[in-house]
């Protein structure tokens, strides 16, 4: 045993293999991101628009659970902001795993120094009308200001003490007001469409039932998300804050739904989401470097 792991012989798991990981990409050009781009609508163009990038098959770096031996570190500089590019693809099917593997490039890059995190994925409107009155439809892209955690898991059970985070982690702060701002200044140039609304975050991986959908509506949410809940939790635990945005690939109550057809409008919409994440992300610098004196402090 090395003399770091030996000091880190009485710590969580999760702590000693973010420790291991983040020793090991010390040591490579990632350096240290503004942010974390984690996208579970897929990378899309976004590795090309990149400048100084470095790419590190996670599978090659000491610590990282083998759940995300599959998916690839994107460093690179998005203008001036450097950031750390991830799908949120992990292998949640690979065996028995602590809950904190669903969300470890969260902590990971958070211990490298990134305090905050833009996260995409794909979503089910739950009415037609949105908090702004507007109608919801396929191809809509809603930024998160809340979200409900109907999963029946946390990415922290189990976890107790860390070094990484609070015990019970401050909720409130994580859809981060700043953010939002630069992703409605953003689509505004752009001419899109965003709309505010509330996730219910759902385990998955099966499609809804229409009264699960219903249950989600009555709760206050607007979309319904698949396993966007243990992101945004551990990003609260590592005191980031998020810009998450949910592009709708069907409107509950439609007919005739199936995963072919949800997984072509996401595709649709893919290109909007990438242009709009790097809209946002070459204005982060400012407000990650707010972030880090806040959690410094």
């Amino acid at each position: 045993m090395s003399s770091n792991e030996d000091l880190r012989a009485d710590w969580n798991p999760l702590d000693r293999s973010v420790a291991r990981a983040a020793d090991a990409l010390r040591d490579s050009e990632v350096g240290s991101p503004d942010a974390l781009l984690l996208l579970a609508t897929g990378p899309g163009d976004l590795p090309a628009r990149m400048t100084d990038s470095v790419v590190v098959p996670l599978r090659e770096v000491p610590g990282v659970p083998a759940a995300w031996h599959g998916v690839t570190l994107r460093a690179g500089r998005l203008g001036v902001a450097l950031v750390w590019l991830i799908e949120d693809d992990a292998d949640l099917e690979h065996g028995p795993e602590p809950d904190w593997n669903r969300a470890f490039p969260v902590w990971l890059a958070g211990a490298a120094g990134a305090r905050l995190m833009i996260h995409t994925s794909a979503g089910t409107a739950l009415g037609s009308t949105s908090p702004d009155g507007a109608t919801l439809v396929a191809g809509d892209v809603v930024r998160l200001v809340d979200h409900l955690n109907l999963s029946g898991r946390s990415p922290l059970r189990g976890l107790g003490e860390s070094r990484l985070g609070p015990l019970f982690p401050d909720q409130t702060r994580v859809h981060d007001e700043r953010l939002g701002e630069l992703a409605w200044d953003a689509a505004k140039r752009r001419g899109l469409d965003l709309t505010n609304g509330i996730a219910a975050c759902t385990s998955g991986p099966a499609l809804c039932t229409p009264a699960e959908l219903a249950w989600h509506k009555t709760a206050g949410c607007d979309v319904s998300v698949q396993r966007l809940g243990d992101p945004l939790i551990a990003a609260a635990h590592a005191g980031m804050a998020c810009l998450a945005l949910v592009a709708i690939t069907d409107v509950a109550g439609e007919d005739d739904l199936d995963v072919a057809a949800i997984v072509a409008r996401a595709e649709h919409t893919a290109p909007v989401l990438d242009q709009l994440v790097d809209d946002v992300a070459r204005q982060v610098g400012p407000i990650a470097r707010e972030r880090a004196a806040e959690v410094e402090a």
